[in-house]
């Protein structure tokens, strides 16, 4: 070997394990700071890494953000189906929201974090065969459709509890309408949920209810929203759902 040859340092290998303790310390600085403290510099510091570990692994922060939000959908999903059943669908539904809640405030930046631009064009993706454009994303995202896969087969398997529920009850007469239209029903179901649980996490829901005259506190107000709701699909009034 002569003096003037030139011997490249061999390409760094990154293993499962590595991947695993950046996916574990990513979820970690998120669900203590939130998701705008993530940054590639920080997590490698973190994990005693690289940033070319994350590149390497992932592809970028948008893979492994992406890889985050399918974590934490698949978290709430097993929340949610990992329930002991209800012979009634109406108890069984009560007890689904109440654990959907429960989820969010006991993780309240990965909630917020599982609605991010990675779902959205998760779900738009694979729901239209096209991305479709609804709202402009807060930033560019670019996750390989490997990952968007995984955000959106961990989303539809969150949402299958309480789809099956419903469309159990309205197979069986419990609830009023027609199963075909369980999926429309879900999502309304799930709006009026996300809806509320958004605004107790902002801190806005008590307030506003104070400021409009009502002493009623957030729980008491979720299972208020709950009742008025389960009335609904028993009377079958929240069952006419438009059909396309």
């Amino acid at each position: 070997m002569g003096w003037n040859t030139v011997i490249m340092p061999r390409p760094r290998r990154y293993d499962a394990a590595v991947r695993e303790r950046l996916l574990s310390d990513a979820a970690m600085i998120a669900a203590t700071e939130g998701p705008s403290a993530l940054s590639a510099r920080r997590l490698a510091t973190e994990s005693g890494t690289t940033t070319a570990a994350i590149y390497t692994l992932f592809g970028g922060m948008d893979s492994l953000r992406a890889a985050l939000t399918a974590q934490s959908l698949q978290d709430l999903g097993r929340s949610l189906s990992t329930l002991a059943p209800e012979a009634d669908p109406l108890n069984q539904l009560l007890k689904l929201a109440r654990a959907y809640r429960t989820w969010a405030l006991a993780h309240p930046n990965e909630y917020r974090s599982i609605f991010s631009d990675a779902l959205g064009l998760a779900v738009r993706r694979a729901g239209t065969g096209a991305v479709r454009t609804v709202v402009a994303p807060t930033v560019p995202i670019s996750a390989p459709e490997v990952f968007l896969d995984s955000v959106d087969e961990a989303w539809q398997a969150a949402m299958a509890p309480l789809n099956q529920t419903l469309r159990d009850g309205l197979a069986s007469g419990a609830l009023q309408g027609d199963p075909e239209s369980s999926g429309a029903l879900c999502t309304a179901v799930w709006a009026t949920l996300h809806g509320t649980v958004s605004l107790e996490l902002a801190g806005v829901l008590e307030p506003t209810l104070a400021s409009l005259g009502s002493e009623m506190g957030a729980e008491l107000f979720f299972d208020g929203t709950l009742g008025r709701m389960v009335a609904g699909l028993v009377t079958g009034a929240a069952t006419d759902v438009p059909q396309a």
